[in-house]
């Protein structure tokens, strides 16, 4: 019986930090404060280029020094923005435009 007092007590304690945690960010997301990381291009356009280029996705994550889950999650990224009709005014198209002499 005093073990579930505590249980219970513990998890109320717990999910009364959470609601003011979520109220916290959501008061610095309005305020224009809590904005994440920002996007690392080069990176993206490495990964691109490289997977453009006819690297499978094991191999771009080691040249492009970041893991396959990343260069899946760019590669969509990509992909979808292609989908739309984006494409960004001089970017590389191959994995040797953009690479150079490396």
């Amino acid at each position: 019986m005093l073990l579930r007092v505590a249980l219970q007590i513990a998890r109320d304690d717990f999910e009364d930090r959470r609601e003011r945690q979520r109220q916290g960010i959501d008061l610095a997301k309005d305020a224009g404060r809590y904005l994440g990381r920002k996007p690392d291009t080069k990176m993206h356009e490495r990964v691109i280029a490289l997977k453009s280029g006819g690297c499978s996705i094991a191999e771009t994550a080691r040249l492009a020094g970041v893991s396959v889950s990343q260069v899946k999650r760019v590669w969509a990224q990509n992909q979808a923005k292609v989908k739309i009709g984006y494409l960004g005014e001089g970017a590389p198209k191959t994995a040797s435009e953009y690479m150079g002499d490396y």
